[in-house]
């Protein structure tokens, strides 16, 4: 059946297509300023007034000039006619959809106006149709780490090549393929008498008794030194995968089958990861622990360690193009993935790029929305002011509420725990620096009114917060309570030097004087010291470096 008879049949019936068709001209024809002329297959109007521009296709051959087609139609005819992309609606009828669904669901993801996909089945005498809907597949959104990591350390060199070995043994075995393995050497500096006094205080918290009931074997125990780590972070594994994984023990599967029902999306794929851990085999170790992009920061930023290898396997062996610096940056969260980092840099003239740094920044400050639309709102003025000049976006938002107060003033480094983001724009004769940071606001709560206010009054529920990094989704209203804000501020800039301030207020910039990081989080520290100094004393006592304990008789 030529394509001609099949558009004479449909025009016939076009209700049948797609209820609610009303068909305007076959072969409409559309002309163009850009040397280009176009006959649309069928042209109609739907039941919302919308320009429905049919394209028909009757070969997989034929149908590979699909996609074409419907992008020079649409720009025509908002050309032609003056149509909006919302007042606009694409089909694309095909009888053969083999070579045209992939595609046909990336054009759909990227596409400014509606479309839609219809598998025509012409019955054998050509007198009549059958139309079903086309679901598109799911994009794939290619290199994503799962933010659920693993640590397993090692007291030497040699053990740490046989755990190495046994944790390429067990993902085999799990039947994962995508993974990185980053090794560490990371000097422990404590003394052998410094090992044994925090074995023994975490021993006798532990067992509610003093140090000096414990018996005196252990008090001249030699506690092991654990230098050589390998920290491993898997591809985002899809819940099917997870699932396949851990059919090997009934019991969990049927409970994980029953426990994600009703999980929302994210809550889903981290109880799924988990699972997918927790069956065995199990890698070879002599300590382990959880990570997450926050502890590998921590690990890879320590000036005395050192990367002793990076082991890629899967996807990221065959992408010879990704260096080990980018696996580093999004090992760390910058990819936004965590909504606790990201950086990218983008030119304004790259429409599409812009486009997704805007999904971005909605999807990094999704829990932030003061920031997310002070950014949004910057990306549009920059795209007025600067159409030509490349940007460099980098965000920092941990989220972590009470805990940025207490890392900032606790962690060495501290004023990296503080949030902040900058936008720096590069443009010939111009240079402009946007950034924000947490500033002063007003009157905060007592220490005692935010622990009831967020955390029914038990310091457990704060500390407990430690074990995902500390991230509270409510920290928007936090910061608040804590007398503080998320602000932003502008800088222009002359051949290097900042000629002019301002501040985002209502909107609006309104000029201020030059501002910094550091001296905004002072003036801060220095209006709340009360709080700032309760924060401190209470959370300090169940500080133990690596994690927070709380004492039964301190809830």
């Amino acid at each position: 059946m030529k394509e001609s008879a099949l558009r004479d049949l449909i025009a016939q019936k076009i209700s049948q297509l797609k209820p609610g068709l009303t068909l305007l001209q076959k072969e409409q024809y559309i002309p163009g300023k850009h040397g280009t002329k176009s006959f649309i297959d069928l042209y109609a109007r739907d039941e919302k007034g919308r320009h429905v521009l049919i394209e028909l296709k009757r070969s997989n051959i034929a149908a590979r000039q699909a996609l074409h087609e419907v992008s020079k139609y649409v720009e025509q005819v908002k050309q032609h006619f003056g149509a909006k992309d919302s007042e606009i609606f694409a089909i694309i009828a095909s009888t053969e959809w083999g070579e045209l669904l992939l595609p046909f669901s990336r054009f759909c993801e990227d596409a400014g106006f509606s479309i839609e996909g219809i598998q025509i089945d012409v019955t054998e005498d050509h007198s009549d149709f059958q139309a079903r809907p086309i679901s598109p597949l799911a994009t794939i959104r290619g290199r994503l780490i799962a933010p659920w990591h693993h640590i397993y350390w090692y007291t030497d060199k040699d053990a740490l090549q046989r755990g190495i070995a046994a944790i390429e043994g067990a993902y085999s075995a799990k039947g994962i393929d995508d993974y990185v393995i980053v090794s560490f050497y990371l000097p422990d500096p404590s003394t052998l008498e410094e090992r044994r006094a925090a074995l023994l205080a975490e021993v006798a918290n532990m067992l509610k008794v003093p140090q000096a009931s414990l018996s005196t074997s252990l008090a001249s125990f030699s506690p092991p030194t654990y230098e050589y780590m390998a920290y491993t972070a898997v591809q985002m594994l899809p819940d099917e995968t997870c699932l396949q994984i851990i059919s090997c023990d009934e019991a969990l599967f049927e409970e994980a089958q029953n426990a994600i029902l009703l999980m929302p999306t994210e809550e889903r794929a981290r109880y799924l990861h988990e699972c997918v851990a927790s069956v065995p085999p199990f890698p070879e170790c002599d300590y382990r622990e959880i990570g997450y992009p926050a502890k590998f920061a921590l690990f890879y930023q320590q000036e005395d360690g050192t990367i002793l290898s990076t082991i890629r396997r899967g996807i990221f062996a065959r992408n010879t193009l990704l260096p080990n610096s980018i696996l580093y940056s999004e090992l760390q969260g910058e990819d936004g993935f965590t909504s606790q980092k990201y950086k990218e840099t983008v030119a304004m003239q790259d429409t599409a790029h812009v486009k997704k740094l805007q999904k971005d920044i909605g999807a990094v400050l999704k829990e932030n929305p003061v920031w997310k639309g002070h950014l949004l709102q910057i990306i549009e003025e920059i795209k007025g002011e600067f159409p030509r000049a490349e940007i460099t976006v980098s965000i920092f938002n941990p989220g972590t509420g009470i805990f940025t107060i207490y890392h900032t003033f606790t962690k060495k480094n501290g004023l990296s725990y503080l949030p902040c983001y900058y936008v720096l724009v590069r443009n010939p004769g111009d240079t402009r620096l946007y950034f924000g940071a947490l500033a002063e606001k007003g009157p905060a709560l007592t220490f005692s009114q935010l622990m009831k206010k967020y955390y029914h009054g038990s310091l457990a529920a704060l500390l407990e917060t430690v074990t995902w990094g500390g991230r509270d989704e409510r920290d928007s209203y936090l910061v608040e309570d804590l007398g503080a804000q998320y602000q932003s501020y502008r800088f222009d800039i002359l051949h290097g030097t900042a000629t002019a301030f301002f501040t985002l207020q209502d909107a609006k910039w309104r000029p201020c004087g030059p501002v910094a990081l550091p001296v905004l989080f002072q003036i801060y520290a220095e209006k709340n010291q009360s709080l700032v100094r309760e924060i401190l004393e209470t959370i300090k006592p169940h500080d133990r470096g690596t994690f927070f304990e709380c004492h039964p008789a301190n809830p």
